[in-house]
């Protein structure tokens, strides 16, 4: 058996954690979050070209976000969410409001957070760091609205609600009442939610290399 730690509770790092137990699934999983609940990274983009955009197994209680058949964003928090309670019963401990203080050459790792110790360390044959964000310093405001009829535009999606998530760099490319305003950094909110699923699924498959020579 390998003891895993990833540090992060990214959607990258979520993503990493199934992959990892799809193919090593005697891995003994940790992943570490300094968020009080998966989840709350704040909302980033959503938009997607295809669904479903991982296997059935990895998703729990998405509900009546559940995209359809003409959907094409959906909610990041709630699926970010739906994917941790997933990795959760698949037997991943999940350690949140916890910081690493400490990364030691042997695989230690030394932690301050909640519970009754409050402070430990936990020695991991492997760990991976799936930092949430982008290297881009490109900057992006989104917005979620229901407009009066359909109109999307270049960097925007349609959720399951009937709601229409937009990003832009500039101005608003529509007049709207906005729900929810977020802010974002790197280069194309529509290719943001695969890109992280594909560099998480890339993560593991490297690591369960390096486990298994």
């Amino acid at each position: 058996m390998a003891r895993v730690g990833i540090l992060s509770g990214s959607l990258e790092g979520i993503v990493t954690g199934h992959k990892v137990l799809d193919l090593f699934p005697e891995a003994e999983l940790h992943l570490i979050t300094e968020s009080a609940e998966m989840g709350l990274l704040g909302e980033g983009p959503g938009i997607f070209s295809r669904w479903p955009l991982v296997p059935e197994h990895w998703v729990s209680g998405l509900g009546a976000q559940t995209p359809g058949d003409t959907s094409t964003a959906v909610r990041r928090s709630w699926l970010e969410k739906a994917m941790a309670t997933a990795l959760a019963s698949r037997g991943c401990t999940i350690h949140l409001r916890t910081r690493v203080t400490e990364r030691g050459e042997n695989g230690s790792v030394s932690f301050v957070g909640a519970g009754l110790a409050g402070k430990g360390s936990i020695e991991f044959d492997k760990i991976v760091e799936a930092t949430p964000g982008s290297n881009s310093s490109k900057s992006w405001e989104g917005g979620v609205c229901f407009p009066d009829e359909p109109s999307p535009t270049q960097y925007s999606g349609i959720r399951t609600d009937g709601s229409l998530e937009v990003w832009w760099c500039e101005s608003p490319p529509i007049s709207a009442t906005w729900i929810q305003r977020m802010t974002w950094l790197g280069e194309d909110p529509t290719i943001a939610l695969q890109r992280d699923i594909d560099r998480g699924i890339l993560s593991a498959e490297a690591l369960v290399d390096t486990i298994i020579q």
